[in-house]
């Protein structure tokens, strides 16, 4: 018996899903819960399991593919059952095709094959080229076959139509190619002098030899990154401001916390600073949703925080639910578990939703400083940068602190320039004097 499995509602107000990867072939023996294929949507990456142990009969749909909620994508021929046409040739637009299929790979050589005694030798596509011809080759590897000493109308071109390339010049200043060699035999022509040696004593050392050129498709994550970064750069009025943060005394209390057994980065206490200013009246709407077509900005109430991780997929975005009213030892914990479950692929679908307003940061790769790119449908984004030892002036004396530069982009249709700046001095000051931050921690 056929069995059509349809793609399942995977989220809420999720309407399709783009087919990023198949997990099984046709003709694939699958037991329930076998992995089938994995589909991204705007909230999730998620791996589909089989629900029926059969054979899988035909898929529906290739990689890269969008696929509507409530479609079929694969037919299952279940145990016991005879098969049914389902399982008859796919279509072109079954056959899933890997991403290494869009890789340009370059073609097989032809094997030569040995004349007949007496026969005439027929001259290949890329067979020499004759003295009275006109050689394919474009002015740069003209140039370099000069350079080499290099006679081009006796190098076998391997490009379009036969022309003439630079690595066939390569090739052939190394003696590693057959054009190198005496001309095709073909009607008898005047015999060719061989070239000139170049005037310079020292031969110039010739270019490396590339590949070709890689072409892959925008795919899964990347492109939905793609999307949704295009959007908000085309939706939301940027601006950023950079602020430098003195982390001398955060570094400070940070190695006591590990001397007591709890250890930590600087990002939880960076998110504790967020969330005490982001609750103030002030800023309330930093921490807010906007929507331009229906005309409104939603406050929140409460500040969910999203981090963002760099995993091998691409960049996803999980949530920290409800960090004003979390201790820093309760961040601790929950910002290794979910930047683990991001790195192996396995963050549920509600810790990919609901952030209120995001962090973004590369630790000691983030350089001096940067222009984020806010997370719509939030308004302001905040960009954490390395930490390293300056010398500043305090008081009258020149000395060595730990500072970083934080830069906070925003939309400036919704946060004026005055807010935004005060928003991440208020930021630093907390930072600055950990007492202060200390003062409102629960």
């Amino acid at each position: 018996m056929a069995f059509e499995f349809k793609l399942p509602d995977i989220g809420e107000g999720v309407v399709e899903g783009e087919l990023t990867k198949w997990l099984v072939d046709e003709g694939a023996e699958v037991a329930e819960d076998t992995p089938l294929f994995e589909v991204l949507t705007d909230k999730v990456s998620a791996v589909i399991p089989s629900p029926r142990r059969g054979r899988v009969a035909k898929r529906h749909f290739g990689e890269g593919d969008v696929v509507p909620v409530g479609a079929v994508v694969l037919t299952i021929e279940e145990s016991g059952a005879a098969p049914t046409a389902a399982a008859s040739a796919p279509t072109a637009h079954a056959q899933a095709a890997p991403i290494a299929s869009y890789v340009a790979a370059p073609a097989a050589p032809v094997a030569p094959v040995a004349p007949a005694a007496g026969a005439t030798i027929a001259a290949p596509v890329t067979a020499l080229t004759q003295a009275n011809e006109r050689v394919r080759a474009a002015p740069a590897t003209r140039k370099l076959a000069r350079s080499l000493g290099v006679d081009i109308t006796r190098v076998a071109g391997t490009g379009d139509h036969g022309r003439v390339t630079q690595e066939d010049v390569t090739r052939a200043h190394a003696g590693a190619s057959p054009a190198a060699a005496a001309p095709r035999a073909s009607a008898p022509t005047a015999a060719v002098a061989p070239p000139r040696a170049p005037a310079t004593p020292a031969a110039p050392v010739a270019p490396t030899a590339l590949g070709a050129d890689e072409v892959t498709k925008l795919l899964g994550l990347r492109r939905k990154i793609s999307e949704r970064m295009r959007h908000s750069r085309d939706t939301a009025a940027h601006f950023t401001y950079v602020d430098e943060v003195d982390f001398t005394a955060i570094s400070a209390l940070k190695d006591q916390l590990r001397d007591a057994g709890l250890r930590t980065t600087y990002l939880p206490f960076v998110m504790k600073a967020v969330a005490i200013v982001l609750q103030r009246p002030e800023f309330h709407s930093l921490n807010a949703h906007v929507d331009y077509q229906a005309g409104t900005l939603t406050k929140k109430a409460g500040v969910h925080l999203g981090i963002a991780t760099a995993t091998d997929a691409g960049l996803l975005v999980p949530v920290v639910q409800d960090v004003h009213g979390k201790s820093l030892r309760t961040l601790v914990g929950e910002l290794s578990a979910v930047a683990d479950a991001a790195r192996a692929n396995a963050l549920p679908v509600a810790s990919l939703s609901g952030s209120t307003f995001t962090i973004t940061s590369l630790g000691k790769a983030g350089g001096m400083f940067a222009t984020p790119i806010i997370n719509q449908p939030e308004v302001a984004i905040l960009g954490l940068h390395k930490i390293e030892k300056r010398p500043v002036v305090v008081g009258d004396a020149i000395v060595i602190r730990e500072r970083m530069y934080m830069s906070c982009s925003f939309d400036h249709r919704i946060i004026d320039g005055h807010i935004g700046a005060a928003f991440v001095q208020a930021v630093r000051e907390l930072l600055e004097a950990p007492a202060l931050l200390l003062a409102d921690l629960r």
